[in-house]
């Protein structure tokens, strides 16, 4: 299971990208291979932004604690230590790797039982999105930074110095 690090973020890193469906009892087939990392119980949280966070229970312990020092610290109202309670909820994975969603925090994603939802990795947390939510949030995507230019793009191949030896700076 993970570890923590010095920033406060469990070792366990999740990626990919993957379609399931919600079965008429508001069960999610988690990937199997997240079984390992997730154990026998997970975190889940609706999350503002409008999908459902899941995180295995060493990294929401992390995230609790890093809320709580915001708190006492005064960054943070005492409203968000209340919503991040009342917004998750430690759920158990059975032994097909499925986890049940309530329907207060399926509605709060737009994930109906028997409909589609997409897992995506996001480092620390698997994300649970309606599809067409996702679509959306990946079509809005803004960078915070222009992309780099890099001096090499205008030059022409003709131009370029196979003897050139780039890696001696003396």
């Amino acid at each position: 299971m993970g570890q923590e690090t010095s920033e406060g973020v469990g070792t366990n890193v999740f990626v990919g990208e993957f379609d399931r469906s919600v079965d008429g009892n508001g069960r999610l087939a988690l990937p199997t291979t997240f079984r390992d990392d997730l154990g026998s119980r997970c975190y889940v949280t609706a999350n503002p932004e409008g999908y459902i966070a899941v995180t295995t229970e060493e990294n929401f312990d992390l995230m609790a604690e890093n809320l709580l020092a915001e708190v006492r610290a005064g960054t943070r109202p005492a409203s968000a230590q209340r919503d991040f309670g009342r917004t998750s909820q430690l759920v158990t994975i059975d032994k097909q790797s499925r986890i049940t969603l309530d329907e207060t925090t399926r509605k709060h994603a737009g994930i109906r039982p028997g409909a589609q939802a997409v897992i995506v990795g996001a480092l620390s947390e698997l994300q649970v999105w309606r599809p067409s939510r996702y679509a959306t949030v990946n079509t809005e995507h803004v960078e915070i930074e222009p992309t780099r230019p890099w001096d090499d793009e205008d030059d022409d191949d003709d131009d370029h110095d196979d003897d050139h030896d780039d890696g001696d700076l003396t």
